[in-house]
């Protein structure tokens, strides 16, 4: 932080505010005019600073994605308290701390991109040189296995991290697996960092997949969904077609809702601004006939009567004692 001579100014106040909770994190600049606010959730804030003898700066619209390490430089002008210096519609703010590279998928993408299973970590393909190598067919949420084979960057498959807000999310169980796949509505977006990480990451071979989960805000919200299918709506399968036979039965139910918001006890405890909660339940159900072959015996064989005993080619087989 600076004044319009290029001064720095030291112990002002720097507030950021985000927009949809109202949460509130404060810091002060110190000698060198420098100030951090770590650990703020991802989302849309504005941030405010002051100092004795200068007008108040707002600078509104400042949207940090989930990883970002951004760097504002404030200028101060000389004036009263009372009075203020409103900055609004400039370019999004430049990440200039560090010198990672990666894509993030905001909750746009999240929520309406097609997604087979509703699995959101196969969206990691949208990003540059990152490759998808596991089975098509295996992207079930509980497919934890095959949905952690990616590669990055050309390196080696299966050596990335999961992260979950922040937290590891790998399950070390047959290979370097996802723990746990959050429902597409409990995420609010996700990144995937592809290289020139910080140390913080240094744990991996690959690449970083970072998702934030969603948090209530101070409006309640929810969703109900239900993802189907029917033997109605499929068509016969090439090999039945092939060989005369009907569909066989199938069906596929994925089903869910969410709800989020201010915690509120009523003339106890009013959480708007502080508290929040959000709860997501996500139900998979489905059901595949599978064609099974099986021998049984005759109703002569139950009496002893083994004369209809043969082998594949109708010759009768043989019963003896060996002993």
């Amino acid at each position: 932080m600076s004044d319009s001579t290029g001064a720095v100014i030291a112990a002002a106040t720097v507030q950021a505010t985000n927009v949809a909770t109202n949460e509130i994190a404060v810091a002060r600049t110190n000698d060198q005019g420098t100030y951090t606010l770590p650990l703020l959730r991802p989302g849309t804030y504005t941030v405010t600073a002051e100092a004795p003898g200068f007008k108040k700066y707002i600078r509104d619209n400042i949207v940090l994605n989930v990883g970002d390490v951004s760097g504002i430089d404030i200028g101060m002008e000389v004036g009263q308290a009372s009075e203020s210096i409103t900055v609004t519609a400039e370019t999004p703010v430049l990440e200039t701390e560090t010198a990672d590279h990666g894509l993030v998928i905001d909750q746009k993408r999240v929520t309406e991109l097609p997604l087979n299973a509703r699995n959101p970590f196969m969206l990691s393909i949208l990003s540059a040189g990152v490759n998808f190598n596991g089975n098509q067919i295996y992207q079930r949420p509980f497919d934890n296995g095959a949905i952690a084979d990616w590669s990055v960057n050309g390196g080696l498959d299966r050596k990335n991290e999961f992260l979950l807000d922040g937290a590891p999310n790998n399950a070390q169980a047959g290979g370097n697996n996802i723990a746990y796949v959050p429902p597409v509505d409990a995420v609010q977006e996700f990144k995937i960092q592809t290289n020139s990480y910080d140390a913080q990451y240094g744990k991996s071979a690959g690449g970083i997949i970072n998702v934030s989960l969603k948090s209530g805000t101070n409006a309640f919200h929810g969703t109900l969904y239900e993802f189907m299918r029917r033997n109605a709506f499929d068509a016969n399968s090439f090999q039945n077609n092939a060989a005369g036979k009907p569909k066989a039965g199938h069906f596929l139910d994925q089903y869910g809702g969410s709800v989020g918001g201010p915690i509120l006890v009523p003339k106890i405890y009013n959480g708007r601004d502080k508290s929040f909660f959000f709860f997501n339940y996500e139900g998979y159900r489905e059901g595949t006939p599978t064609p099974l072959t099986l021998s049984v015996p005759e109703p002569e064989m139950l009496n002893g009567d083994f004369s209809k005993l043969t082998d594949a080619n109708g010759r009768s087989i043989t019963i003896y004692n060996p002993f």
